[in-house]
């Protein structure tokens, strides 16, 4: 317990304001409160590297505001009451003090600072003697891991060849999929990841997270492409190609007839081929696997496949036999997959019998609930366990964009952050 706190204090995370009859001494004393009742950095203390100074104050005046009162000025030794006119060096020091103090707290946080504060706070919440806060501590940990895999499934809709690097990759991650000496120690191979070297229809994408960020929090992420729109040619093509006894090519068609051969428990290329990345992977338990729409449900075969944990965000459904239906080991089970969905949000509502909001949505037709129902139940439901994140906005289909689960994610953890806050 000594040494914990110890820590605490050498990093800044911990503050305590005591009352003691022992003199100030900057020997033992870093920081002092001046005339004004405020925290300032004694000139010429030391203090490690990287010391959170502007945390430490920032914390004081948190405290301060709690308690609707500011502690009496430290007492001084008399050749060091800054509060007389000090000497032109200490003055120097002293502002040039406040200087980077202000500068600090001005300062928008780096994303590392960012994630040790959240990692900070998660702490603090775990610990407190209120069941709010450590509720609020709980989920935060959970969606601190899960809107980055988020970020990821959404980064991969944005590749423009397989070859090439994802463009605008989330910051804390690479992508590492055409570096076959790094795939290579994941089981892994480039070929592997999709199914034409120009324009794949299959695209899997893996990402490496930066230790000087994350730490070790995070592990390397295979994610998989979901769902893209069709496009339908236009009329003049699609006329040119009936003319030649040819059916009109409609792009992106092979991610549907995926999505409708794998729920109704058919031979699915997509599913094929992420199984097989589950084999691979299987004996490496430290990546992760990711994937939003049909990509969730890709990402919840691999995991099932491997044993490794996936994050599925508005997943397709799996249907039981697709695992073992590619000689999948079926190393894993679904309590390893973290499904969230957007609460409304469209594949989730056709997937699911759900009678009172199946109702609310048909506006009473008994037929079109009937007909609505008489398709949930030949679906299967997505894998995992589940995260239901209220909010989304605009329509069904609107709320099944994975822009709209990270906003989910991202809007509860400022609720999270907000109540352990108010908590310590």
């Amino acid at each position: 317990m000594k040494r914990a706190v110890f820590d605490d204090i050498n990093q800044g995370s911990l503050l305590a304001i005591g009352n003691s009859f022992g003199a100030w001494s900057s020997a033992k004393h870093v920081f002092y409160i001046d005339a004004d009742g405020k925290l300032q950095r004694y000139p010429g203390s030391h203090l490690p590297a990287l010391y959170p100074v502007a945390h430490v104050i920032e914390r004081y005046e948190d405290m301060v505001h709690r308690y609707g009162q500011r502690p009496k000025p430290t007492v001084l030794p008399p050749r060091q009451n800054i509060t007389r006119r000090p000497p032109l060096q200490q003055a120097i020091a002293t502002a040039a003090a406040t200087v980077t103090a202000t500068l600090q707290a001005m300062r928008p946080m780096t994303k590392a600072e960012r994630w040790q504060e959240r990692q900070y706070l998660i702490g603090r919440g775990k610990r407190s003697i209120y069941p709010d806060a450590r509720i609020a501590a709980q989920r935060l940990a959970d969606n601190n891991i899960a809107v980055e895999k988020a970020k990821l499934a959404e980064n991969i809709y944005k590749t423009t060849g397989p070859l090439q690097t994802v463009p605008n990759v989330p910051e804390g991650w690479k992508d590492i999929s055409n570096n076959e000496a790094s795939l290579n120690k994941m089981g892994l191979s480039s070929k592997m990841l999709y199914d034409d070297d120009l324009s794949p229809d299959f695209l899997a994408r893996v990402y490496q997270p930066d230790e000087e960020i994350f730490g070790k929090a995070m592990n390397p992420t295979v994610v998989f492409r979901g769902s893209r729109a069709p496009e339908f040619p236009g009329l003049k093509d699609a006329a040119m190609a009936l003319a030649k006894g040819d059916t009109p090519d409609i792009k992106n068609f092979a991610d549907w007839s995926n999505n409708l051969t794998q729920g109704g428990g058919m031979h699915s290329e997509y599913y094929k081929r992420a199984v097989e990345i589950g084999d691979s992977i299987s004996k490496y338990p430290d990546v992760d696997i990711a994937g939003h729409s049909l990509g969730g449900g890709m990402a919840s075969a691999a995991s099932i496949a491997s044993g490794n944990p996936a994050w599925t965000f508005n997943a397709a459904g799996l249907h039981k036999n697709t695992v073992e239906m590619y000689s999948g080991s079926r190393l894993g089970d679904t309590s390893n997959i973290h499904a969230y969905r957007v609460e409304n949000e469209l594949l989730t509502t056709i997937q699911e019998v759900n009678l009172p909001a199946d109702y609310r949505l048909v506006k009473g037709n008994l037929f079109a609930l009937a007909a609505k129902e008489a398709v949930s139940v030949n679906t299967p439901n997505a894998a995992g366990i589940t995260y239901a994140l209220p909010g989304g906005a605009g329509s069904l289909l609107d709320k099944h964009g994975i822009d709209q689960a990270i906003n989910c994610i991202e809007e509860q953890k400022d609720d999270d952050i907000a109540t352990i806050k108010g908590r310590i």
